[in-house]
């Protein structure tokens, strides 16, 4: 039984892998909490929307589907990490600032692990292969 499982998520890329769960969560816990943004509140009608929680399950589904296909193909790996580092800043930044405005410590601890996650992005866009030589 382990053999198989084993067989069905063996990849190149056990790194995108990761990240493509850490995103698939991010979403699930946006979506499924309708309250989580407060400020500024203007926007937090729209940032509380089951679109920007969609926009993460679907960044990693994208990127669990580059990682365990065959073509890896270059172009589409930058693009899927830049959005994703886009996405975890932008994040961040939010978690930051609700910090920031509530005084709550739980929110800038999510805040500092998102900047993790995007260090962790960094990390794997310094490793990649740039051009197809």
């Amino acid at each position: 039984m382990l053999h198989k499982f084993k067989k069905i998520l063996h990849t190149a890329h056990p790194q995108h892998e990761i990240l493509a769960f850490a995103m698939m969560g991010i979403g699930l816990i946006l979506i499924c909490n309708d309250f989580y943004f407060f400020w500024p509140p203007f926007a937090a009608g729209f940032l509380n929307d089951d679109l920007v929680g969609g926009v993460f399950i679907t960044d990693g589904i994208l990127l669990l589907k580059w990682a365990l296909s065959a073509s890896g193909k270059i172009y589409a790996n930058r693009n899927l990490l830049v959005i994703t580092a886009g996405l975890l800043a932008f994040e961040a930044t939010a978690e930051f600032c609700h910090g920031y405005v509530s005084g709550r410590p739980h929110m800038f601890m999510a805040g500092f692990l998102e900047v993790i996650v995007l260090l962790f992005v960094f990390s794997i866009i310094g490793k990649t292969k740039k051009h197809n030589y």
